[in-house]
């Protein structure tokens, strides 16, 4: 019976790099701009939320464009120092709270995305530094530290879920990980127990198509005839064959073979080119070649021989009864 191994497919988690994502990213983006733009009446001047709107556009292209897992050094670079930037030029325009101080929210989300991309610690020097610039800009205001603490400290939890994301998925990558190294690992004993079983199953047909009727008798007592010998030591021959020449056991050759030897014909059989294949084609040409020499020969000795791989010459047929003869079959 064949066994066939079902594929076994990998665990993976979601991806965050990938278009739902983006498109996530780039919603929000469009939604926090929208805001920004309705609560113009809020701020001193429309200039810097022009800026700070054209520099997230740039941050969110920067992050879907850098699609590893892990997002670069110098893009982290940049979307920190653009946050900071942001935030340093809308933290005076803002002149009441409100949708009017949208940009520490997409500077937070920013920073959440990094922790998610696997940047942590820039991810909360980031957020630091978004923090510091707020809260210098309550201090240098009037009745509004109160105020810029807390709008500091409703942000944070954004880069702390996004860390405890990040190290979760990490933990968990790692975990699938092993499964899979474990899973793999048993398929391949699996095949490999599987392998072994054929080839035993194999190995056995052919002693006992060899040799079992044969071993039968002696089972049973009978007395072997010197005929009865004979065909067991062509039969112990034919399963050296196989051993030794396993490209060469086939059943047009195996059947000259056993002729020639029941003519008193020595014959040797190797196959030093196995396990790689013989090329396309040539099969029928050296099974034509070494039926045709072990049929035409009377007595002696026949040597048939597949070469290695990347010789000129395939294989050689050399017989040895009255005159001495070498047929060589050029590799294609």
């Amino acid at each position: 019976m064949i066994h066939e191994l079902t594929p076994r497919t990998r665990l993976d988690l979601p991806q965050i790099t990938g278009r739902g994502a983006h498109a996530l990213i780039w919603i929000y983006f469009v939604t926090i701009s929208a805001l920004a733009l309705l609560s113009l009446d809020d701020v001193e001047s429309a200039t810097p939320v022009y800026i700070s709107i054209a520099l997230f556009a740039s941050i969110w292209f920067v992050l879907t464009h850098d699609t590893r897992p892990r997002v670069g050094v110098g893009a982290s670079i940049y979307v920190i120092v653009a946050s900071i930037v942001a935030a340093a030029i809308s933290s005076h325009n803002a002149m009441v709270g409100g949708f009017s101080q949208w940009y520490v929210g997409a500077g937070a989300l920013a920073m959440f995305y990094l922790s998610l991309r696997r940047r942590n610690l820039l991810a909360w020097l980031g957020f630091a530094a978004i923090g510091g610039v707020v809260i210098l800009w309550g201090l240098s205001t009037e009745d509004r530290l109160l105020e810029a603490i807390l709008l500091v400290a409703r942000q944070a939890p954004f880069v702390l879920v996004g860390s405890l994301f990040s190290l979760g998925m990490r933990r968990t990558r790692q975990r699938l990980d092993g499964i899979h190294s474990v899973e793999t690992a048993r398929a391949a004993a699996e095949a490999a127990a599987l392998a072994r079983t054929a080839e035993r199953s194999r190995r056995l047909a052919g002693l006992d198509a060899a040799v079992g009727v044969q071993l039968q008798r002696i089972a049973d007592g009978d007395e072997l005839t010197d005929d009865d010998r004979a065909e067991l030591l062509i039969a112990e021959a034919r399963l050296r064959d196989s051993l030794r020449a396993r490209q060469l056991d086939l059943p047009e050759i195996v059947a000259a073979v056993q002729r020639a030897r029941r003519r008193g014909v020595t014959v040797v059989l190797l196959d030093d080119r196995y396990p790689l294949p013989l090329p396309i084609g040539a099969l029928s040409t050296v099974t034509e070649a070494a039926v045709r020499i072990l049929d035409e020969t009377a007595d002696g000795s026949v040597t048939i021989r597949l070469l290695p791989a990347g010789r000129a010459l395939l294989a050689t047929m050399v017989t040895d009864d009255e005159e001495y003869s070498r047929i060589e079959i050029p590799a294609p």
